[in-house]
């Protein structure tokens, strides 16, 4: 009498982090702007599909081919320019929500690139990882303004939750804060 082999179902396998591309704290603009040319980056996936109501579809395509001269530039240090404020309140967001949720952060310092070579063109650049919270690994930092206020009525938009979504696929987390 044959006895039939019982499998035990095991635990599926743990997803490998994110490769570290490259380390951003010694680059300046320009380099960290090259590096993201070489994939999408999650701050890109919305307008990869025609969802970001900031860039579209051509845009994008243009910045990622180089054939970009042509259009506008942001200019980090106009203190016009919302980029700038994201830039300059991210900290302060990030503090907030420490002290708000009580969870920890820190700032990673690291372009991320997925661990799988068929999705190498995967890219992330993640304002802050979440530790010693089983609930949430990764926060995303947004501010506002008068203009982009109403994008936020519904709750988070869709463009950044496409962005989120980006960023857990590249760095096999499974939840994200968005802090704003």
């Amino acid at each position: 009498m044959t006895i039939p082999a019982v499998r035990v179902p095991s635990d599926p396998p743990k997803p490998r982090p994110a490769l570290r591309l490259v380390k951003t704290n010694d680059l300046d603009r320009e380099q960290w702007l090259d590096v993201r040319r070489r994939g999408i980056g999650s701050s890109d996936a919305a307008a990869a599909v025609g969802l970001n109501p900031y860039k579209s579809q051509l845009e994008l395509w243009l910045e990622k081919t180089g054939r970009d001269g042509l259009l506008p530039k942001t200019d980090p240090l106009d203190e016009e320019s919302p980029a700038y404020w994201g830039n300059i309140l991210e900290p302060i967001v990030a503090a907030h929500y420490t002290r708000r949720s009580g969870n920890r952060v820190r700032r990673i310092n690291a372009v991320l690139q997925h661990p799988d070579p068929q999705l190498h063109w995967m890219l992330a650049n993640i304002d802050r990882e979440v530790i010693g919270a089983p609930d949430v690994q990764i926060l995303e930092c947004k501010t506002a303004g008068i203009n982009g206020a109403r994008l936020w009525k519904e709750g988070v938009p869709e463009y950044v939750q496409l962005q989120v979504q980006h960023q857990l696929v590249v760095t096999g987390k499974a939840a994200a804060d968005v802090a704003v």
